[in-house]
């Protein structure tokens, strides 16, 4: 059977927004449960924002399941067979489509990577609102896409989030999440929860409390599908009161259940991009 390859713009699922702006095809996405994801290529390079739902993902620093909100990148040619564990979910797409000379812009030349900079984010949401609007300024997604291009380059332009901001997300995701609270990590971080809560909105897009839960299920259902702890020490060392807590988190959030994750060993073994050798580093604030 011939492997689909996708064009600018084209991803499985069903689109609700697409825009066009000075080479640039963006979209906002709902994943399909109709078509099921088979190994596939894009011609061009993507950046893929996650919104909702459980993303399986190959690219570098993915952990089993990737929850919102999740940027990742892939080069032109990338090889893979990312999907949603559930089946369902909503994203958002920026394609690039003629940009070349990764002298200037090294995350082109780059590896399928999982982008944890705030300010890609920052970017990446952006768009994501901007083209809910009813009038959506093309000026203001061409300005947000070439932030997201730029995130990897020393040349990038606008305002980097505050130093502390990097601090408290590291903590949250390299942190076991059964030890941390909201109020901890302002602590860390220096600052009040509720200055802590107004800048996570503002360059995440969600609450710490939010990001938290987040990553204490993908840090679930990392230990459910690559070990064999019993599914109530699974819920004890990542925070969940009993495992009947982590499995309610685990259908709101990723559509399916601890014991279907690790019957179906629903990982992403492929993820191939052609040429994609460089290692991939955020800014030092991150």
């Amino acid at each position: 059977m011939t492997e689909r390859r996708f064009g600018p713009g084209e991803f499985y699922g069903d689109w609700e927004i697409r825009r066009s702006v000075s080479g640039f095809a963006l979209g906002s996405f709902r994943a399909s449960f109709r078509e099921p994801v088979e190994t596939h290529s894009h011609d061009c390079a993507h950046f893929v924002l996650v919104l909702s739902g459980g993303y399986v993902t190959g690219a570098r620093g993915a952990d089993e399941v990737m929850c919102a909100p999740t940027l990742l990148f892939n080069p032109a040619g990338t090889r893979h067979r990312d999907r949603f564990a559930g089946g369902g979910g909503r994203f958002v797409t920026v394609s690039l489509d003629g940009l070349a000379g990764p002298e200037r812009y090294p995350l082109l030349d780059g590896p399928p990577v999982v982008l944890p900079d705030t300010f890609a984010l920052r970017a990446a949401r952006l768009i994501e609102r901007e083209l809910r609007r009813p009038a959506a300024s093309g000026l203001v997604l061409e300005a947000a896409a070439w932030q997201l291009v730029m995130s990897g380059s020393e040349e990038r332009a606008g305002t980097d989030p505050p130093r502390w901001l990097g601090r408290a997300v590291e903590m949250i995701r390299d942190t076991d999440p059964a030890d941390l609270s909201v109020g901890a990590v302002a602590a860390v971080a220096g600052v009040h929860p509720v200055h802590l809560a107004r800048v996570f909105r503002d360059w995440l897009g969600c609450t710490p409390g939010e990001y938290l839960r987040g990553r204490r299920l993908e840090r679930a259902a990392a230990l459910v599908g690559r070990t064999a702890l019993a599914l109530a020490d699974v819920a004890a060392a990542t925070g969940y009161a009993d495992q009947a807590h982590m499995t309610h988190a685990f259908r709101r959030g990723l559509a399916m259940t601890p014991d279907a994750l690790r019957r179906n060993g629903d990982v992403a073994p492929l993820q191939d991009a052609v040429g994609a050798v460089a290692q991939i580093s955020g800014p030092a604030s991150d």
